[in-house]
């Protein structure tokens, strides 16, 4: 007889010691391999390098809005999640599915390095600074898949599916908006933010919860 798991859906709690333990252990373990998969990268193979050009024509015509830089370092709230929502065995399939997202990221970085189609646009004032360290610290050619958008996904899906009431909302928002803003502030295109959903797809298929 088939048994159906049944998701006991939960609301925000204040971690305990095993769920903090196993919170450190994702992080150290990501942290480690991020800046191998997308900073190393950079130094194996430099720019500038031939790019390809993986975007719309239509796309260059999206307008830049500088306030979506600020749903766009949520990304950083977005990991803090796992620690109030997720147990810790969903905080240890979330380190494989992580890792396997950094693996595949790192090898389409170094053999498809993507050129960005945006025009070049002036900012100024207050969100010319902020643009400024942006741009200081981004890769330009790790583009496809987007990271940002495969980590939101790979968090907030599962906070989605074991969230309660109406943090189910605020999670799937929070996923929609973090897709959009990568593209209003000139950091994606549609094909990476695709890319970025479909490799965390495949993460989560790969290792379930």
């Amino acid at each position: 007889m088939a048994e159906t798991l049944q998701i006991q859906r939960r609301t925000l709690k204040w971690p305990d010691r095993a769920v903090m333990i196993a919170y450190m252990r994702f992080m150290l373990l990501f942290y480690a391999l991020f800046f191998l998969a997308y900073f190393a990268t950079q130094w194996i193979a430099p720019p500038p390098r031939a790019g390809f050009h993986l975007y719309f024509e239509w796309e260059r015509n999206i307008p830049l809005i500088p306030w979506m830089i600020w749903p766009y370092v949520t990304l950083l709230t977005v990991f803090s999640v796992p620690a109030v929502q997720f147990v810790p065995c969903e905080l240890s399939q979330l380190s494989k599915q992580s890792s396997f997202c950094l693996l595949i990221g790192g090898i389409c970085f170094l053999v498809f390095p993507c050129v960005a189609g945006f025009p070049e646009t002036s900012i100024t004032g207050f969100y010319g600074q902020v643009f400024d360290i942006l741009r200081f610290l981004d890769t330009p050619q790790n583009l496809v898949p987007s990271l940002h958008v495969a980590f939101s996904a790979l968090i907030l899906l599962q906070a989605r599916a074991v969230g309660n009431g109406w943090l189910r909302h605020i999670y799937g928002s929070w996923l929609v908006l973090m897709m959009v803003c990568v593209v209003l502030i000139h950091q994606h295109h549609v094909v990476d933010i695709v890319a970025g959903y479909g490799l965390a797809v495949a993460a989560r298929r790969l290792f379930p919860f």
